[in-house]
């Protein structure tokens, strides 16, 4: 079992022994964020006890040619959810396949599903405001991937896509804030291993099954003006997305 896995695991058995705390608020409290944590990190109550790791990979859409923006969009949320997206054309088709553990592609699909809708509905809501459509929404993914990165770093009061409602509960004083900025560093941590460990996963799964691949990057020319809209438009998207 990698460490990154081992220290998330060993934080979730710590959660779910508080489970069994005689004050209910702190047993619920507790039992919630060891379910946040498996279902951020990918991992099951299976996992407790024996771990596999297993990468799988899932189709997230079928195109030829992505526009920019959605381009951005697939990078900010495989960012976030631990997976690595592919290009790839066989049988005459071409697909955007998800690369991760299931329950992470499981999550960055339908997290992709709900922002490209949003993002869609802004781009129609603004189109008679803004000079350039694209940048505009250019602006709205790049404010989308800064607050989720936000999110996963502990730096934002808001509740992320894995969370539920309870999650963000806070309670006044000293001591709360202090306890409170010990969890983000911990987390912070567990951010930083779980990413290294899930890049590892992936690349040797597209390494094994696909041999080499390549990156393109391609040069995204925005309009100011329009891609400033889009950065304000994205603070009003909610983010709160519950995997369940």
């Amino acid at each position: 079992m990698d460490k990154a896995t081992a220290d998330i695991l060993a934080k979730v058995k710590k959660l779910m022994a508080l489970g069994s705390s005689p004050s209910e608020a702190e047993a619920a409290s507790a039992l919630e964020k060891a379910r946040t944590l498996l279902a951020r990190y990918g991992l099951s109550l299976a996992d407790v006890e024996t771990h596999s790791g297993e990468v799988v990979e899932g189709v997230l859409l079928e195109k030829k040619r992505l526009r920019s923006w959605e381009s951005q969009l697939i990078y900010v949320i495989t960012v976030t959810t631990f997976t690595q997206a592919l290009h790839v054309s066989r049988g005459g088709v071409s697909q955007v396949l998800l690369i991760g553990r299931e329950v992470n592609t499981l999550a960055a699909a339908e997290l992709f599903a709900y922002l490209h809708l949003v993002v869609l509905k802004l781009g129609r809501a603004h189109s008679g405001s803004v000079t350039h459509l694209e940048s505009f929404k250019m602006g709205v993914v790049q404010r989308i991937g800064e607050r989720l990165n936000e999110m996963n770093e502990g730096d934002s009061g808001e509740l992320g896509p894995w969370a539920s409602k309870e999650t963000g509960s806070r309670t006044p004083g000293e001591g709360a804030r202090s306890a409170k900025q010990e969890t983000v560093a911990e987390d912070r941590q567990l951010t930083v291993q779980m990413t290294e460990t899930a890049s590892k996963e992936n690349k040797s799964y597209i390494d094994e099954k696909y041999g080499k691949t390549k990156t393109k990057r391609a040069g995204r020319r925005v309009d100011a003006a329009s891609y400033y809209r889009g950065i304000a438009a994205g603070d009003g998207i909610s983010l709160n997305r519950q995997i369940r």
